[in-house]
């Protein structure tokens, strides 16, 4: 969708975060730099990418509902799960681990104590 998009058509701000740490869990999860995503959504530029993972300067994006359906068709899963937190980890969890439910990964502690272990 080109220009400015509707009020009644961008999901709360609350569950705009929740996608955005999503997209990170899922991007990452795949291996897939944030081009990537950029590419299949048909944004034009990085920076749109990392505003929906909200890491554009502590702002977040506003996603529309057409947005997080073709966001969840590129990942393979429902909508739904997209716009909700793990019940599992909520997005985090425990140091070293990743959440068999989401995907989710403790990346920098895995990083450390992979550091550690060599």
């Amino acid at each position: 969708m080109r220009g400015r998009r509707r009020e009644e058509e961008v999901i709360p701000r609350e569950q705009a975060a929740i996608v955005g740490a999503n997209i990170r869990t899922l991007r990452e999860g795949r291996g897939w730099p944030q081009s990537h995503i950029g590419e299949l959504m048909g944004w034009t530029s990085n920076s749109t990418v990392c505003a929906a993972e909200g890491h554009r300067g502590g702002r977040q994006r506003s996603f529309t509902h057409n947005e997080v359906r073709q966001l969840a068709g590129i990942f393979g899963i429902k909508p739904w799960q997209l716009t909700t937190r793990c019940a599992n980890c909520a997005g985090h969890p425990p140091t070293g681990f990743a959440c068999l439910t989401c995907g989710a990964q403790n990346t920098h502690a895995a990083a450390s104590l992979a550091g550690e272990l060599r």
